[in-house]
């Protein structure tokens, strides 16, 4: 279900670019905020520019985290390769991170820039930061959130920033999507919030060499890359009862075998306030990438 939060329609006031130098190029924004509730995703999208200069970004998450995943997408970045050394910044007085992003294609909009998960202050893309924290559920800091100014990319040449204004309203909204994500699950979000331990993966590093071994042959031979968001839910006993990968990056040939294979998964259960073994979930992202 796509709609406007009228919360966010207050941040389309329109944003002054301040003077571009040689190599900053501002794009205010041109839509409000708009959030996607999914079945099984939360996405947070705004388009930049106008005409043949439209841009969009979005955010995304599939499950409560202090990480999100950031795409972007406009003409801007018709000069940007794949994996290529990327500096990323919300805000003037920020130290650039050091990102190697996707890129691809976005429907409508052209040139797409990847980022599969990303912490805003400290960068954390494709390092396995947005897996489920020791203790009870992360949300994405609003607080911090709330002193961006623009999402900036530069990879060679000129900095391209979209004018996005403060995050922290917005953010919000993605926090309470992803809770509500985790109610459809069957879980509650209060008793997962306030979990002394969340599930600890036993045979990760078996498991982990099992769904590497096997790159999907149609997708290798055409080259296909992806991002994969795998989530399991875990019983009190610390076995899978239920599995799903949804794709972050659309694919032709490229399914995932984790399922599958997580079915032979072993875990440690999540405790509850009181210590005891509860039902709970464990997700990760998977990233099939050729020759890294």
């Amino acid at each position: 279900m796509r709609r406007t939060i009228p919360a966010l329609a207050a941040l389309t006031v329109a944003l002054a670019a301040a003077p571009a130098s040689a190599d900053v190029v501002d794009i205010a924004p041109s839509s409000p905020w708009n959030v996607d509730f999914a079945e099984n995703k939360c996405r947070l999208a705004r388009v930049f520019g106008e005409e043949e200069n439209r841009h969009l970004v979005f955010f995304e998450q599939y499950w409560p985290s202090g990480t999100v995943g950031l795409s972007v997408a406009g003409p801007s970045y018709k000069r940007f390769r794949s994996r290529q050394r990327t500096e990323l910044r919300f805000f003037e007085s920020q130290a650039p991170l050091r990102t190697q992003p996707f890129t691809g294609t976005v429907a409508d909009y052209g040139p797409g820039v990847i980022h599969s998960s990303i912490n805003l202050a400290s960068g954390g893309e494709e390092s396995g930061s947005d897996d489920a924290p020791a203790e009870g559920l992360t949300l994405l800091d609003t607080e911090y959130a709330g002193q961006v100014a623009f999402v900036g990319l530069k990879q060679r040449g000129d900095e391209i920033r979209l004018l996005t204004g403060p995050l922290d309203e917005a953010f919000g909204v993605l926090n309470q999507c992803t809770l509500n994500l985790v109610a459809d699950w069957g879980l509650d979000p209060e008793q997962q919030r306030t979990a002394t331990r969340t599930p600890e993966w036993t045979n990760e590093a078996v498991m982990a060499r099992r769904i590497q071994a096997t790159y999907p042959t149609g997708a290798l031979n055409r080259g296909e890359q992806g991002i994969m968001r795998l989530r399991v839910i875990v019983n009190p006993q610390g076995r899978v009862e239920d599995c799903a990968i949804i794709k972050a990056t659309e694919t032709e040939k490229l399914e995932s075998p984790a399922c599958k294979v997580m079915e032979d998964a072993t875990f440690e259960p999540a405790l509850d306030a009181a210590g005891q073994p509860m039902r709970s979930f464990y997700a990760t992202t998977i990233t099939y990438v050729i020759g890294r």
